[in-house]
């Protein structure tokens, strides 16, 4: 038996351990004195736990503490707090449009283009992304195909060492087509 969880050690003090899990119980304590250290502190501590007066609550205990404590801060509405939001936000970007210079329109046309070309780059970066996994998927299963049959039939003709040595320069290989496809498919290539 490995030493005692401290659930047991309160059951085993307090009486409530079933007859074979108590046995069980004595004969590691008889052995162990790591456990029987952590029995015997625990039994001076329910001693003494025991020992003390019973303390009583007054009964005015409830209200003396709710007295002392501040009344609650008043909250503000969600309603107004929203409102509040969106004022400072209409005050913020009139400021902003009344200092460029510029009317709403030429605004709204120089963010949409922005979205544009962002939505561009992310479709052109998506492709890329999908051709990169298609091709590696490809390439890691091709050689994965001719590294198991190679094993295969390597198996019974070359010694263990020298099929770990070999297994080794297969994962460099695969890690370096990884890394060339990776530089090959750039985010700055155009295709």
């Amino acid at each position: 038996m490995s030493c005692c969880p401290i659930n047991d050690i309160y059951d085993y003090i307090e009486g409530r351990l079933p007859a074979g899990r108590r046995q069980e119980m004595e004969g590691h304590l008889k052995v162990c004195p790591k456990c029987r250290r952590a029995v015997e502190e625990r039994r001076h501590i329910a001693a003494a736990a025991s020992s003390l007066p019973s303390l009583e609550v007054p009964a005015d205990f409830t209200d003396r503490v709710m007295s002392r404590i501040g009344a609650a801060e008043a909250r503000f509405p969600v309603w107004l707090i929203i409102l509040a939001s969106l004022s400072s936000l209409l005050a913020l970007g009139s400021v902003a449009l009344i200092a460029s210079g510029e009317n709403l329109m030429g605004i709204t046309l120089g963010a949409s283009h922005s979205l544009w070309e962002y939505a561009k780059s992310a479709a052109v970066l998506t492709a890329k992304v999908v051709t990169l996994l298609s091709l590696t998927g490809k390439t890691i299963q091709s050689l994965l195909l001719s590294a198991a049959k190679g094993l295969s039939m390597a198996d019974s003709l070359i010694s263990p060492a020298l099929l770990a040595v070999l297994l080794g320069l297969m994962t460099v290989l695969v890690v370096s087509l990884a890394l060339a496809a990776r530089k090959k498919i750039s985010l700055g290539d155009e295709p």
